[in-house]
């Protein structure tokens, strides 16, 4: 083989592994969005087994106290118990123009499941679909740093 047909072979097999990279990524995401996915991720580097049932922290902001309390019904009714934190936030138009502080209150909604791409479709579909019509906003969920998570065996 000359040199050009080595490097060709080369350049082909990296554009394929990085296809199949690619191709598996966009598998194990199975409709989850990229928040998700990245979280999902810093998770499992924790140390922390996403395949048994984890408590789980899912955080809504609304701007006043009668929505926070309205959308915290709806968690509850759906299973999540919840709690509400007042809060300030600022919407970042870009990198380099903070938003203006807005006054609010944070929902925690927290439940216990498994955190599958599934499960993790699901539960962002629900609190989207509770808080965007009433104007707030799904921040994304955590699982607990202490004794709550549910650890991988070495």
């Amino acid at each position: 083989m000359d040199a050009s047909q080595t490097e060709w072979l080369t350049f082909f097999a990296v554009a394929g592994s990085a296809a199949v990279m690619f191709l598996l990524a966009r598998r194990l995401m199975r409709g989850m969005n990229q928040q998700d996915f990245i979280l999902l991720r810093k998770t499992r580097e924790r140390g922390i087994d996403v395949t048994q049932p984890q408590r789980v922290d899912f955080i809504v902001f609304a701007a006043t106290l009668d929505i926070a309390e309205e959308l915290a019904q709806l968690m509850r009714a759906d299973g999540f118990e919840t709690s509400m934190t007042p809060a300030q936030v600022a919407y970042a138009r870009n990198k380099k123009k903070p938003g203006e502080p807005q006054d609010g209150m944070l929902i925690k909604g927290t439940r216990t499941l498994a955190l599958t791409p599934e499960n993790l479709k699901r539960q962002r579909e629900f609190l989207n679909g509770i808080a965007l019509p009433r104007k707030a906003a799904y921040f994304g969920w955590q699982v607990g740093f202490g004794k709550d998570a549910v650890k991988s065996e070495p």
